[in-house]
């Protein structure tokens, strides 16, 4: 399988064509100073480096430049290509996993826009341009912020007023996803080591930067914010400023126009050193003895080993620190002086592997910790567009691709966590009377949303913490839970069918606006399948049929006793509750097949 990754940005078209049975980078390149006369693509076919001035005006332009370029090279031809991913910086809270692109995707896009102005807008000419070029291909975006969608509330969340979050999604989504993916898998690999054991503080270093802290695979906190421009110092972003200045600024006279430019185009270490955003020319005229360069290259050191110390705080210690980028792997300064004084988490360098440091011709990864030290230092050749490529391969041939294209007796299959369904009387007396809830994102089946807010459930025996709510609002009240989620609470809730809630027993919900007890409505949901009329007949069932699912993989699996649920409203999707997907090794990317009627 070829995929043909593409990055398009405000002035580039970057691209990477992989044979995926390999993992082979078969040609790659990009079109640089696109709109203008001095427009050139350079290509690496192979061994071959070409570089030539070209006539490319604009995006699709360009990229028909690329294609004619790899068929006339022998690479591909336009047929050929069937998967195509795009990189795309903003996805929002709504598309956190890589997605099939469809006119309701590139909206949600468009939206997101506003966090991502200078990225977003060039991402989707890019898919339009592709689309147009590559009408039948298969084309899948992959979002810079999904990777850190699993974020803890505690590190997403801004101290601004709530409701700004809620009603306008105002809180930390990250940046550089793939990257810090990539280093991940990458770390666990060369240590040996399941990702889900591992603590890792990775360093993306390069014009943009950005730290994540790795909790098993997972980002737990990052140093990017709602836009690109939080966090570290970068080649002309600035990072963490007081918010106030932009203030002053524009009490001074200055428009919200010049600030945003200022901020995204002349701050950073470009701001500082007055010489350069690239961080080699700042590099040397320090060396050479310009103050302000040396004073840029301290401020870019010491705002990174303060997030390094952070996100060791955060974890309670890293296996591993890892950096990567343009800066990460070739500064050999950088990396030395970060790690200079980090000897309290473990962090001891070795000097001579750090000087001579070439993660390209390593095999991508190069371990310069001294061999005693307890803690990892890890440079790795990183490679978004391989990470990239890897997502558009999960999305359309792995476990996920069922959702969009299903054939056989394939079902997709949906981890129901605990949630809570509330009426209208409810809702106002835990959030305000007449409180419309927000939506953070779509689930599975049409016109029910996961809301931003969340409520706590109080039982006989403990309490369960922001549990989500499912919108749209019920006739009455129900608490869904797995049983490990009812023993810890010390209630004893009956294997239900949604809806039928007679001589169920009652809980405590409590909200921003108060608390409600109520004294019946909380269950254990009987594991169902979601199923349209023509997925029905498809299958041979109907409405409350009781049938056979099958789930294949390291912990096969049989559930003998799943109704069915038949709806012109419905999307086909098979609902297991947590306990029930971890048994079996279940994910929302899973597939089950239909095993016949029960």
């Amino acid at each position: 399988m070829k995929v043909f990754v593409i990055n398009v940005g405000s002035s580039s078209v970057k691209y990477d064509l992989y044979e995926m049975d390999t993992e082979l980078s078969l040609a790659n390149g990009v079109v640089e100073r696109v709109g203008t006369e001095q427009a050139t693509h350079k290509a690496t076919v192979g061994a071959k480096k070409d570089e030539t001035k070209v006539a490319a005006k604009n995006a699709s332009a360009a990229l028909a430049i690329v294609l004619d370029h790899l068929t006339a090279s022998g690479v591909t031809n336009v047929a050929e290509l069937k998967a195509v991913g795009h990189r795309v910086v903003h996805g929002g809270e709504s598309l956190t996993r890589p997605t099939v692109i469809t006119d309701a995707v590139k909206d949600t896009i468009e939206r997101c826009a506003a966090y991502a102005p200078l990225h977003n807008p060039a991402n989707l000419t890019g898919i339009e341009a592709a689309m147009e070029r590559l009408p039948n291909a298969t084309h899948v975006a992959v979002f810079d912020t999904a990777f850190h969608s699993e974020l803890p509330p505690r590190a997403f969340v801004y101290a601004l007023p709530y409701e700004l979050y809620l009603e306008r999604g105002l809180r930390r989504y990250g940046f550089h996803g793939p990257s810090h993916q990539f280093m991940a898998q990458s770390a666990a690999e060369f240590l040996k080591t399941d990702l889900s054991r591992l603590k890792l503080i990775t360093c993306h270093l390069g014009s943009g930067a950005s730290v994540a802290a790795i909790d098993g695979g997972k980002s737990v906190d990052t140093s990017m914010g709602m836009t690109p421009l939080e966090g570290l110092v970068m080649g002309t972003r600035p990072g963490d400023a007081d918010p106030a200045i932009a203030i002053l600024l524009g009490r001074q006279g200055l428009s919200p126009d010049a600030i945003e430019h200022m901020l995204n185009k002349q701050s950073g270490l470009l701001g500082i050193s007055g010489v350069s955003a690239d961080f080699r020319d700042v590099e040397r005229a320090g060396a050479a003895g310009n103050d302000r360069a040396k004073l840029a290259v301290e401020v870019f050191v010491h705002r990174l080993k303060k997030y390094i110390g952070a996100y060791a705080a955060v974890l309670g210690g890293a296996d591993a620190v890892v950096f990567t980028g343009g800066i990460g792997e070739n500064s050999v300064t950088v990396r030395n002086a970060v790690c200079e004084g980090l000897v309290y988490m473990g962090v001891v360098l070795d000097a001579d592997k750090n000087s001579r440091c070439d993660p390209k011709s390593a095999g991508g990864v190069v371990d310069i910790a001294s061999k005693s030290a307890p803690t990892r230092v890890l440079v790795v050749e990183t490679d978004e567009e391989k990470m990239i490529a890897r997502e558009v391969v999960r999305a359309i041939v792995g476990p996920s691709a069922a959702r969009t294209r299903l054939s056989g007796g394939a079902i997709p299959v949906g981890v129901s966590v605990r949630h809570v369904h509330l009426s209208r009387a409810h809702c106002d007396a835990l959030f305000g009377k007449d409180y419309e809830l927000t939506v953070r994102r779509e689930v599975s089946q049409p016109g029910q949303f996961v809301c931003r807010e969340t409520v706590d459930l109080v039982g006989p025996k403990g309490e369960l913490q922001r549990v989500a709510i499912i919108n749209p609002l019920r006739k009455e009240t129900q608490v869904e839970l797995a049983k490990t989620d009812a023993i810890s609470l010390g209630v004893n809730p009956p294997l239900r069918e949604s809806g039928k809630l007679d001589g169920t027993p009652g809980i405590t919900l409590r909200g921003p606006a108060g608390s409600v007890t109520i004294d019946h409505g909380v269950i254990l949901a009987h594991r169902h399948v979601h199923m349209h009329p023509d997925d029905a007949k498809r299958f041979g069932v109907a409405d409350k049929s009781m049938i056979r699912v099958r789930v294949d993989g390291e912990r096969e699996t049989v559930f003998g006793d799943v109704i069915v649920r038949v709806s012109d409203q419905y999307a086909l999707d098979m609902h297991v509750d947590t306990d029930e997907a971890n048994a079996s090794g279940l994910t929302n990317d899973s597939v089950a097949s239909f095993d016949g009627q029960a």
